[in-house]
């Protein structure tokens, strides 16, 4: 096995380890979007926005590290990003380029504009969530994709 190989095998285990975070995370901001006064959010409640928003952002820019070394690993661009994208549409690991860029913008969005104002934190953070699945069926349709394509490692673990 080359080493780009076992360097893809790594980092998708690593998206494994980093999507099991996320999902934890995702229980505790779906408890706190429903609270009616985000005024009053605790200390801990902070914290798990904080870490959400970390974890959401780490993830899609794990992912678009490893559909980059896809692309590599095909030969094919892999500069400007959009060229990445494009391909990983074409080879059904991502739905639509588009809807790429509109969760990137969000989180983007979502880093810059960390404000006070509760109701904009709520919207957010709402949006996050509800893009979230978005997030984890790629990572399931880029495995299921090198499963197909290369070889894997031999201490992985499927």
């Amino acid at each position: 096995m080359s080493d780009r190989l076992a360097l893809l095998w790594r980092k998708l285990d690593h998206l494994a380890r980093m999507r099991e975070y996320l999902l934890y995370s995702i229980e505790q901001v779906r408890e706190i979007v429903t609270i009616g006064d985000w005024k009053g959010l605790s200390p801990a409640q902070h914290e798990s926005l904080a870490a959400f928003r970390v974890r959401f952002s780490e993830f899609q820019e794990h992912i678009g590290k490893t559909m980059k070394a896809i692309a590599v690993e095909e030969e094919k661009p892999s500069e400007p990003f959009t060229a990445v994208l494009l391909y990983m549409e074409k080879i059904g690991c991502l739905d639509s380029v588009e809807r790429w860029k509109e969760i990137r913008e969000l989180r983007n969005a979502v880093n810059h504009e960390y404000q006070d104002d509760p109701e904009a934190l709520r919207t957010f953070f709402s949006c996050m969530l509800d893009r979230s699945p978005e997030l984890l069926r790629w990572l399931d349709l880029l495995v299921q994709f090198c499963r197909r394509t290369y070889p894997e490692p031999p201490h992985h673990k499927p």
